[in-house]
């Protein structure tokens, strides 16, 4: 009777994963929906576990794709390049789909010239898809301009398979308009509130003009009536003030800097965005998205 009921449980893990073996859904379920409830770390891990399981090589390199896709959307840029280099040696097949992951990857870590090197690759491969063309010339041209390069980046998005011209309007408002001076910013600071103004945060200019015009009141004031303790205490909060209006001047053009940069790079990418189709995993295919 005991050997009859292991017979049948030995009969019963084979028939298992005989099923399992036959439909990569299966062992893909708890990885699909880890990623499904944002938890991209803890897929990373279960799309590595299942690489490492895998017999085959190109089977290997999917899932290892994925799981670098994942620690991307986990914000670990780090481990995602790390294992793409797995996948370069499992899978080199899936060229231009790791060198598009790659561009992401080079993006998110700023490393503009890497970002371009990678999107140049898949806009020169010939096996490469339309559609994987056309997102890697707006990464293209989104390196080029947070590398300063205007003309890369017009030259970049015009290597596109299918026009763009919302990603062109996007560079052309970015080139016709001028970054603030960050020492003019400082300089107009002197006077309290205009280096704010200057970047056009008028909140946080009104904010200095009237702060530092409470403690100058409070400085005469107190003077008037020799109450030198009270002066003293005031005109070291004046000082701060003061020059904090000085330095906030140089801060705000730069974030006025950042803001106008970050907005071209947005109006460039639009809405362009890709994923790979997990019911299809380990099997890489693209879903994208303009």
């Amino acid at each position: 009777m005991m050997k009859l009921r292991h017979l049948l449980m030995g009969f019963w893990f084979l028939w298992g994963s005989a099923a399992l073996a036959q439909s990569p859904g299966l062992g893909t379920q708890l990885a699909n929906e880890l990623a499904a409830d944002r938890d991209h770390a803890g897929a990373a891990l279960e799309y590595r576990r299942l690489a490492l399981a895998e017999p085959g090589a190109e089977a290997r390199g999917g899932f290892f794709w994925a799981s670098a896709f994942e620690y991307l959307r986990a914000a670990d840029p780090v481990a995602a390049d790390r294992i793409l280099n797995r996948v370069e040696a499992e899978a080199p097949s899936l060229g231009s789909k790791t060198l598009l992951l790659r561009t992401e990857v080079a993006l998110a870590s700023r490393k503009w010239d890497e970002a371009a090197f990678f999107a140049e690759g898949i806009l020169q491969s010939p096996g490469a898809a339309r559609e994987e063309k056309n997102m890697a010339a707006r990464r293209y041209a989104v390196a080029e301009l947070r590398a300063g390069d205007l003309p890369a980046a017009r030259a970049g998005l015009q290597r596109a398979p299918d026009p763009a011209p919302p990603a062109l309007a996007a560079v052309e408002t970015y080139a016709q308009g001028r970054d603030k001076k960050p020492w003019l910013g400082g300089v107009l600071g002197l006077v309290p509130g205009f280096g704010y103004f200057y970047a056009g945060e008028w909140a946080n200019g009104f904010r200095s003009v009237i702060l530092n015009s409470l403690f100058i009141f409070g400085m005469v004031n107190t003077a008037q009536h020799d109450e030198w303790g009270a002066f003293s205490a005031i005109t070291f909060f004046e000082i701060t003030w003061y020059t904090g209006s000085i330095y906030g001047g140089i801060d705000a053009s730069q974030r006025y800097n950042r803001d106008r940069l970050d907005q071209a790079a947005t109006g460039v990418n639009g809405g362009a965005a890709f994923a790979p189709d997990a019911l299809k995993l380990p099997l890489v295919s693209l879903q994208f998205s303009f």
